[in-house]
């Protein structure tokens, strides 16, 4: 029952864990930074299996600068149950730590994170292993359609005030 227009993973987010996830099993959960070395130099272009997306995953990473790389596996590797995610100024810190001739700061960490992420989504896109657009949450829709009719009418009334 497998759609042809379904994806493998919902967003570029979901896939980056599933990424560091396997990383972590395939290095025997040594914590090591994650290097332009260690990427595929070829992207599979018929996603089988799980080690076909690790493949394709790490492809879509390709000409991110080790910072980025780094940056990625701070944010998106696997954490133990009951532990949170790391905010973006535990990464600045731990950058700072990590990189010492580099001053971090919360504003930087978050440029390089977008820019990494929107490389690998376009690879991921690329590749159709994420949707080409994200679905909104229906409160997004909602807003939007409401934001939209205020705006009508303050258009009618004002056109009706003036003719």
């Amino acid at each position: 029952m497998f759609e042809e227009d379904k994806t493998r993973f919902v967003g570029a987010e979901e896939a980056l864990r599933f990424y560091f996830r396997v990383r972590e099993l395939l290095h025997c959960g040594r914590r090591s930074r994650l290097a332009a070395d260690e990427l595929p130099a070829d992207a599979c272009l018929a996603a089988a299996n799980a080690v076909d997306d690790y493949q394709c995953i790490g492809w879509c990473m390709h000409g991110l600068d080790d910072t980025a790389l780094w940056l990625l596996t701070e944010v998106y590797r696997p954490t133990g149950f009951g532990v949170h995610r790391k905010t973006f100024s535990q990464v600045c810190k731990a950058g700072r730590l990590e990189f010492p001739g580099r001053q971090f700061n919360a504003r930087e960490v978050r440029m390089v994170h977008e820019h990494a992420l929107g490389v690998v989504k376009r690879g991921l896109r690329l590749l159709g292993l994420i949707p080409i657009r994200q679905p909104q949450p229906e409160r997004e829709r909602r807003r939007r359609v409401r934001t939209a009719g205020k705006g009508a009418q303050l258009q009618v009334s004002q056109a009706a005030s003036r003719g």
